[in-house]
């Protein structure tokens, strides 16, 4: 029998974004990595069940919640892990909510380790958003929890300091990156394409549109350009795939650049093969986010042979290096600068950055790569009678 190890994450679909993702290739990459039986304990919701059939053929028990979505309070989920008796360990997606209480108790009781992915939520940035309820959730369980664990998974060096300055031992850090598989080879056009858009170079902003991914900077370069310049006008598209995330402003804001620009469109969400159909139709991927841990979309545009315009708070600095990222502020004036930069490159430069992207996934991000350290260190934190 193989060890088992408990997945606990908060949803294992869209209401996750990224972190669901990241925790479903993880996933994925345990199961093909052989050593390990991976079982997923979540959260349930109206996307659940179309969710599920992107994961692998592992068992995943959802859960009703109650209360505030943030927080995620699940008496089933809690139950169900108290009585598991054969994981040898839990693997924690993502903290500040109840699936951490829940992990910390069944840890306690069962004298079992946990490895813990933060996804950059001891970033500054994520800190200061809700202070009180993540003060408390500190103080009652998370900060004894998370100093207690075995190794905390974190993305990046960056994360690391993140955890130094939250106060925690970083001896037991582990950077392991997320990463990114090639898209489906598939040839058909995004629904939201139009003709038009063939003459022009399609900017891309993919995922959670929430305000610190900067969507309001985004929209205001983007006017500022689109007003000034007839040129750039007529020949950029900038298109929105996601779902807005606490910002009901977002559609009437699009909505009236739309009207007034013709050239800004919200496309809604995308999963699947409809995604990778987005992503293969762009020709730039924007996120000029003020804090990620490790931006998935980023990595799922590079797979795609996107470059990218975003922020350092991205984390992903070697893009920069590579040539497959182009590097802009938090502000819509040097994300203007960035998007003139870009439009000035010949179809030859745009295409040595597609193929920078596509090289630095391959050499940094693969699932090859990622699958065998994130198994070693798995392995590294069982019980010595479970690894053996």
């Amino acid at each position: 029998m193989k060890p088992r190890v408990m997945v606990l994450t908060p949803a294992i679909g869209r209401r996750g974004g990224g972190v669901s993702e990241a925790a479903r290739l993880f996933v994925t990459a345990l199961v093909a990595e052989g050593r390990f039986a991976p079982e997923v304990v979540t959260l349930n919701d109206d996307s659940f069940a179309a969710d599920r059939a992107n994961w692998p053929a592992v068992p995943i028990h959802g859960f009703r919640s109650y209360g505030p979505s943030n927080f995620g309070f699940s008496p089933g989920m809690l139950l169900h892990v108290l009585r598991n008796r054969d994981a040898a360990l839990v693997h924690v997606h993502g903290i500040w909510m109840f699936h951490v209480f829940c992990a910390a108790l069944w840890c306690k009781l069962r004298r079992r380790p946990a490895v813990v992915t933060p996804h950059g939520m001891l970033e500054t940035w994520i800190l200061k958003r809700s202070p009180r309820l993540k003060a408390a959730v500190s103080r009652l369980y998370q900060a004894r929890f998370l100093a207690g664990a075995a190794a905390i998974h974190v993305l990046t060096g960056k994360e690391t300091n993140d955890v130094a300055q939250a106060g925690l031992p970083t001896a037991r850090c582990h950077v392991i990156p997320n990463y990114a598989l090639p898209p489906a080879d598939d040839a058909a056009m995004p629904r939201w394409w139009q003709p038009e858009f063939a003459e022009r170079r399609i900017f891309l902003f993919f995922g959670r549109i929430h305000d610190k991914k900067g969507w309001r900077e985004l929209c205001a370069a983007w006017t500022q350009l689109s007003a000034s310049d007839p040129s750039f006008c007529r020949s950029a598209q900038l298109v929105f795939c996601g779902w807005p995330d606490s910002c009901p402003d977002f559609e009437p804001t699009v909505v009236a650049l739309a009207e007034r620009f013709g050239n800004i469109l919200f496309a809604g969400p995308q999963f699947g093969i409809e995604r990778d159909h987005s992503m293969a139709a762009a020709d730039i991927f924007v996120l000029p986010s003020k804090s990620e841990g490790l931006p998935m979309a980023v990595l799922e545009a590079w797979a795609a042979g996107v470059p990218s315009l975003m922020t350092r708070a991205c984390n992903l600095d070697q893009g920069f290096g590579a040539g497959a990222a182009v590097e802009v502020g938090k502000d819509a004036t040097t994300i203007a600068e960035g998007m003139v930069r870009i439009m000035a490159w010949s179809d030859e430069t745009l295409d040595q950055a597609r193929t920078s992207a596509r090289t630095l996934v391959a050499a940094e991000f693969s699932q090859d790569g990622v699958a065998k350290r994130y198994a070693d260190l798995i392995a590294s934190c069982m019980p010595m009678k479970k690894s053996q």
